[in-house]
């Protein structure tokens, strides 16, 4: 099968030539440079063929993706040439930004979480629509999308800004399959037309006596707070989540017999199932909240909403009552607390970056299994328990 790194690597040659990737889609070559991608099949046992766009305007997963729309199409007995100019013929009422994007996102929208479609949805509506949302395709420019994602950029939204270029450049690529336009106007944008992104370091402690503070404090919000935040705040350092990923833990995620957290694809960053092994510690204090039957589907309900859970907002605000300033400690922190001491502490990288749920940018390593390291996981995840407990005793004495 074809990678990105061959199709680039491809030289031209005095004719044209071919190279296969899977179910009949491969990448001709042609004399002049042009890398052209083709989906061969056979309907009514004649032979034919549907060009899918140029690499790299159209890339290796695109072509993928429409040659197994075609695939689809041609097992329903439709044929998938005849399928391109009915899909194209409908799309000539209306050739806005706005309609090309709901209907690429109808067919795709299963691709994330149900969040993060919304808040990414949400972005293209503030930043995105209000410019090129009513310009016909065709007549939106390179120096067009440079404005509009430059506004972005003199706002310091660089997050915002990788995702909706990725999302809207991925609309002109369906485009320009779809013969509507030549080029991805987002394609030649220079990298470095955009400002250097500024690095995020959430802010945290890190010193153990100032750690045994700050869990000392934790314990005293008992004191002041509803029960469920306390004791979610409390959970926080030994579970390595971000915030959002615990606040809105289910009962269903809990595995007491397996002594697991499975925390659900569609609520992590990253859109795949991510496991915590419980210590003996969070083991017990989740039975304790458990028994007391304060909702059938959060661990953390809320005191005043029904059939919701408290919010990440709530811990935020719990961490400033009990006078942990923002300098001091974010909810993202406790993360950033456990990673700093257990690599301090010793423990392999490879095991901590994977209970933080980090994907190694090695292409190979994405596609890992939710379980790697796990025995080591869970052998680390007791001792931060252990450790953090000592701790908070040896503060109290």
């Amino acid at each position: 099968m074809l990678t990105d790194a061959k199709i680039k690597n491809l030289k031209p040659g005095e004719k044209i030539y071919s190279i296969a990737d899977s179910n009949c889609l491969a990448i001709y070559i042609l004399p002049n440079g042009r890398k052209n991608w083709r989906y061969r099949y056979r309907y009514n046992k004649t032979p034919s063929m549907v060009t899918l766009g140029d690499y790299p305007n159209v890339g290796l997963k695109e072509a993928r993706d429409e040659m197994n729309e075609y695939r689809d199409v041609l097992s329903k007995g439709i044929n998938p040439s005849a399928y391109k100019k009915t899909l194209k013929l409908n799309l000539q009422g209306d050739k806005t930004f706005k309609s090309l994007f709901d209907r690429w996102f109808a067919r795709h929208k299963g691709d994330w979480a149900e969040r993060t479609a919304k808040k990414n949805i949400a972005a293209f509506e503030k930043y995105i629509f209000p410019y090129i949302g009513d310009r016909v395709v065709s007549t939106i420019k390179p120096l067009d999308m440079l404005e509009v994602f430059r506004r972005m950029d003199d706002k310091g939204i660089h997050q915002v800004l990788i995702k909706t270029r990725g999302w809207t450049s991925r609309v002109f690529r369906e485009c320009v399959v779809l013969g509507l336009i030549q080029f991805d106007p987002t394609r030649d944008l220079p990298s470095d037309a955009f400002k250097k992104k500024k690095s995020e370091h959430y802010a945290t402690l890190t010193h153990p006596d100032d750690v045994a503070s700050l869990l000392n404090l934790l314990e005293n919000y008992r004191e002041v707070g509803t029960y469920q935040v306390a004791e979610a705040l409390n959970l926080a350092p030994h579970l390595f989540l971000r915030p959002s990923e615990l606040v809105e833990t289910e009962w269903r995620e809990v595995d007491f017999t397996n002594k697991l957290i499975r925390v659900s694809a569609k609520r992590m960053k990253m859109s795949k199932e991510h496991l915590v092994p419980m210590s003996k510690q969070v083991l017990l204090k989740l039975k304790e909240i458990h028994s007391f039957g304060l909702s059938d589907e959060y661990v953390f309900p809320s005191p005043t909403k029904n059939e919701s859970s408290i919010n990440a907002e709530t811990l935020r605000a719990a961490l400033r009552r009990i006078g942990v300033t923002k300098e001091q400690l974010t909810t993202h922190g406790f993360r950033s607390l456990a990673s700093t001491r257990l690599n301090e502490l010793g423990f392999r990288e490879a095991v901590i970056e994977r209970q933080l749920s980090h994907i190694d940018s090695n292409q190979v390593r994405r596609a890992y299994n939710h379980a790697e390291y796990l025995d080591e996981r869970r052998d680390m995840m007791q001792y931060w328990s252990d450790y953090l407990d000592s701790l908070k005793d040896n503060w109290s004495n």
